[in-house]
């Protein structure tokens, strides 16, 4: 994988653990956050209802929306409630104190 694919999301410092935070990246929104000392990074817009799923909540591995509650796995994108309605996750890692994400 290229190097060029990787984009910083910012300083680690700025994502609190239980907290998600949207990020705009190559004109890709996010959802960012870190759970059980995992970080991850899925599409930001639940495809259900549109809502932005930053705007959530964090429910130990499950990202909540925040208009009808479907609940999306971290780590994979994956919608518990419906299937056809998973998003898309991308991998993250930590370089220099810097979070960034592949896509």
């Amino acid at each position: 994988m290229s190097e060029a694919n990787w984009h910083d999301l910012g300083p680690v410092e700025g994502f609190e653990n239980e907290q998600l935070r949207e990020r705009l990246v190559a004109g890709v929104r996010l959802c960012v956050g870190r759970s059980r000392g995992h970080w991850f990074a899925i599409d930001d817009t639940c495809p259900h209802a549109g809502g932005s799923l930053a705007a959530g909540m964090l429910d130990e591995d499950l990202v909540i929306c925040p208009v009808h509650a479907y609940a999306f796995e971290a780590s994979s994108g994956r919608c518990v409630d419906e299937p056809a309605c998973s998003v898309s996750s991308y991998p993250t890692r930590l370089e220099g104190g810097i979070l960034q994400v592949q896509l």
